[in-house]
């Protein structure tokens, strides 16, 4: 890419995103270093590369030979991209459960701001940086259209966490969309297998790429990509989905 860009190796901008040339240098050769994945990314926009190469190479250099692996959301917003985000374009299926709020992909704006706009951790432009984001992302599916399927669960507790009608009707209007489907667990379901923290599966349309499990968790979420927890994933929402009532049910 560096060739490509017309970038020499000794150019002052890799020295200032790599802190040498020769952390630099070790990233071309394939050796473990300490960059991040804000140095990635700079190292990528420099070199004009495209969003789905970033997506690439910040995969590559962290899940090397594991089969889990993690990513902090300073690294999003610092950097603009996460790893979650590349898979997302690429999924050609998502499973998402979530236990304390709507989907990202599925909020309003007015949800969305309220949200992130409350975070103490978060400036005023960060904050507008995260809501960007994620109405981009919601872009980005709907332009997809059925090349993507997704089925969302949620808990009861999601949708009387925060969410006014604009946001309930919102859901039923997405319900009806032939590639999403949105449906929630009421509080007298029970406690359903497995549904202890929020996560999502994705899958993809090589038969390659394994399924991934995402878990998301304040400063820091996990993928996983191992078959017997992706597949206990699976099943647990599979159970979720028997017990489920269509979203147009609820009754706030």
């Amino acid at each position: 890419m560096r060739n490509t860009a017309g970038i020499p190796a000794n150019d002052i901008r890799i020295l200032k995103i790599c802190g040498s040339t020769r952390t630099y240098a070790r990233l071309v050769k394939g050796e473990r270093t300490n960059l991040t994945y804000p140095v990635i990314a700079a190292l990528c926009d420099l070199f004009n590369s495209s969003p789905q190469k970033k997506f690439e190479l910040q995969r590559l250099w962290d899940v090397l030979d594991d089969t889990s692996f993690s990513e902090s959301a300073e690294a999003l917003v610092k950097a603009g991209f996460s790893p979650y985000m590349g898979f997302e374009r690429i999924a050609v299926s998502m499973d998402l459960y979530e236990l304390g709020l709507v989907p990202g992909l599925f909020q309003t704006e007015r949800f969305i701001r309220r949200q992130h706009e409350g975070d103490p951790f978060l400036d005023a432009t960060e904050s507008e940086k995260l809501v960007q984001l994620r109405l981009h992302r919601q872009e980005e599916v709907e332009r997809r259209g059925n090349a993507i399927r997704i089925r969302a669960l949620l808990s009861e507790g999601a949708l009387r966490n925060g969410c006014d009608a604009e946001q309930i009707d919102y859901l039923c209007e997405l319900d009806e969309r032939p590639n999403l489907t949105i449906r929630y667990l009421p509080f007298g379901s029970g406690p359903g297998r497995l549904f202890t923290a929020s996560f999502s599966i994705l899958s993809f349309q090589d038969d390659r790429d394994p399924d991934l499990v995402y878990f998301e968790a304040p400063g820091e979420s996990r993928f996983v990509e191992a078959a017997d927890p992706v597949q206990a994933c699976r099943m647990a929402i599979e159970a979720g989905h028997e017990q489920a009532r269509a979203i147009k049910e609820f009754k706030p």
